[in-house]
């Protein structure tokens, strides 16, 4: 029943497309007098019946992060969870805390979620029968762990060719000094600007500040990809080559082999974390990039 949304105490709030905009919209959280809504009963008014089966109930906000929960309906959330009724849960999910309004943050306990294992994602790719048990289990280990990823890439395979084409431009450019760097930077901002890669939020146009924000979105993803990379390239000067994300790439990691310091490699990957952090909070999109690229492609 919940998962057909159908269960009686437990609501999922997911965003909706309206006026261009995918968003949890405010009207699911809260009505003004004399307003109607489309929901059948918005979650600050919901949250004060009764539950009809169980002890509780339980909302379920995914995903509590911006774009996808705006800072409206997030300011509207705020008394409701900040002094729930006793039998009520509020679950927000985000896979980028970061982006999540700090208000919201303050007034919660968070419960982080380990990566899953390889042989917990094959199943759930299997089970789609979108790809076959090879592409199932090559995609299972580029996934790193994120599940979600796993099945994005099985079901778009937009997704796996910006992961090519980016791991094949930093192979070429690295480590070869600023003109590769800012190289490598358009060619993150390209990918995170195709539309063919799918975006939370994106303004249907695709084009002005609907765009900026879908590339927004998409970085983050692509940034793990380039870290991937940089962790593959430690754990092979660590003497550990079998803990490679990207082993489809092995021949081009062998290649890069002793080329970059060890200290310079994790200096590396914190900078593109960090940058990552950045772009989620809102920095210039261009001046980070440029900045990373040329710290971790020194030349």
């Amino acid at each position: 029943m919940i998962a057909a949304g159908t269960h009686p105490d437990v609501r999922l709030l997911t965003p909706e497309t309206t006026g261009g905009k995918t968003v949890i919209p405010i009207d699911a959280i809260r009505t003004k007098v004399g307003e109607s809504s489309p929901h059948p009963l918005p979650l600050r008014e919901d949250a004060y019946l009764k539950p009809m089966e169980g002890r509780y109930k339980v909302y379920i906000l995914d995903p509590a992060n911006r774009p996808g929960l705006q800072e409206d309906a997030g300011n509207a959330l705020l008394l409701t969870l900040e002094e729930p009724p006793p039998h009520v849960v509020i679950i927000l999910i985000s896979s980028r805390p970061s982006a999540v309004l700090p208000t919201l943050v303050s007034r919660c306990r968070p419960i982080r979620f380990s990566l899953a294992a390889r042989e917990a994602i094959l199943p759930a790719l299997e089970a789609r029968g979108s790809v076959s048990p090879e592409q199932a289990r090559a995609i299972a280990g580029m996934a790193a762990g994120r599940i979600g990823w796993a099945l994005a890439a099985a079901e778009n395979p937009a997704v796996l060719d910006a992961r090519r084409a980016l791991l094949e431009e930093v192979d070429r450019l690295l480590p070869t000094g600023r003109p590769a760097a800012l190289r490598l930077a358009e060619t993150l901002h390209r990918l995170a600007a195709s539309t063919d890669i799918p975006a939370d939020g994106e303004e249907e146009d695709g084009k002005g500040r609907g765009a900026d924000r879908a590339a927004r979105q998409r970085l983050p993803e692509l940034l793990d990809v380039v870290a991937s990379w940089w962790r593959d390239l430690i754990v092979g000067e660590m003497g550990k080559p079998e803990m490679r994300i990207n082993a489809d790439f092995a021949d081009a990691l062998d290649r890069h082999h002793g080329r970059i310091g060890l200290e310079s490699l994790r200096a590396g990957l914190h900078t593109i974390m960090q940058t990552k952090r950045l772009i989620e909070r809102n920095a210039n999109i261009d001046l980070a990039l440029e900045r990373m690229c040329i710290a971790v492609l020194p030349g």
